[in-house]
């Protein structure tokens, strides 16, 4: 692990007061160390954090909570191997410590190792049956597999142990959807917005689970109740314009995903729409334009698509490589 930066170092306070710095510094319990570096990273000032847990660590090597402080704070920064290795420091220490498992799982989900998160998540609900918080992120893993069934199987055990779990409300309509029960997917996500009604990603994939319905005007009020939320949400824009097409709205369509575009060039299932809604508007250069570039972007993303395939398949990834066949295969069919 990183060196801590010295428990006596005196250049700058590190996120607090001057008066509290010195009294912190003075009080040198561990306890006191990570309680500051916890504040600090609720307030999002990560590196400031980790100056606090290094101090306990400085004095206590093998302290559990300044080693899962750190993970956190690492994970908020993107750091992730660096986070995975703070787990397994705990875990060296502590092997059933859920804490540092499923912190370790959140990691290797966002390296795209989700058979691995998978197993951390296993190994936590052997330790803890009832962790809702285990149950929700396995499924999250299993989704990002294809194994849509499972994901709903686990997200519901979650809301069983913690009926109001806003984020397992969410997974299990994610996981209808892709399933294609979309009215259960709308009652789902009625769920997590009875729990919380500011929360975006419910009113989101509540728009999307309507687009499913082919209840369009309902989603539209869907996406501009998460854009009040969230605006400029890239994934809100995509699928506000592609709802507000779908209603003979063009030039409000237009709008939304020009926004989107003006963000990322690359999105190319938006330029395939904006080609749509130009050609019905009678734009026909423009639409010609739009549908070239997505054209381009699609040649690109086969090509990387393939190519990521092949290596997966070749180091034995039989599951990434099955889903980048997949995506080549709805590019081509789109």
């Amino acid at each position: 692990m990183d060196e801590p930066s010295g428990i006596l170092q005196e250049t700058g306070t590190h996120g607090t007061s001057p008066g509290r710095y010195h009294y912190l510094i003075r009080d040198g319990s561990e306890a006191s160390f990570v309680s500051e570096g916890t504040r600090l990273s609720r307030k999002k000032m990560q590196e400031e954090a980790l100056f606090w847990f290094d101090q306990a660590l400085w004095k206590r090597p093998d302290y559990i909570p300044a080693l899962l402080g750190k993970a956190f704070a690492f994970g908020k920064m993107g750091k992730y191997d660096e986070e995975i290795r703070c787990c397994d420091l705990v875990l060296a220490n502590e092997p059933g410590s859920v804490d540092a498992l499923l912190e370790k799982g959140f990691a290797l989900g966002k390296l795209g190792r989700f058979e691995e998160k998978i197993a951390c998540c296993d190994q936590a609900l052997a330790a803890d049956p009832a962790s809702a918080e285990a149950w929700n992120s396995k499924g999250q893993a299993l989704g990002m597999l294809g194994r849509f069934s499972e994901e709903l199987d686990c997200c519901t055990r979650a809301t069983e142990l913690r009926p109001r779990y806003i984020g397992a409300w969410v997974n299990a309509g994610h996981a209808q959807i892709q399933l294609k029960n979309y009215p259960e997917a709308v009652q789902a996500l009625n769920r997590a917005i009875q729990i919380y009604p500011r929360y975006t990603a419910a009113w989101v994939t509540k728009g999307i689970a309507l687009c499913g319905l082919h209840e369009y005007h309902a989603a539209i009020e869907c996406f501009g109740n998460a854009e009040r939320e969230s605006p400029g949400n890239r994934r809100i824009l995509y699928w506000k314009g592609l709802a507000l097409s779908r209603t003979g709205r063009y030039e409000e369509a237009v709008s939304s995903l020009s926004s989107l575009v003006a963000r990322d060039s690359g999105y190319a299932d938006a330029w395939v729409i904006l080609s749509n809604c130009h050609f019905m508007l009678g734009n026909p250069d423009e639409s010609v334009r739009c549908f070239m570039t997505a054209y381009g972007i699609d040649k690109n993303d086969i090509r990387d698509l393939v190519k990521k395939g092949i290596m997966s398949w070749r180091t034995g990834n039989n599951h990434e490589a099955l889903r980048c066949m997949s995506g080549v295969f709805g590019i081509l069919l789109r």
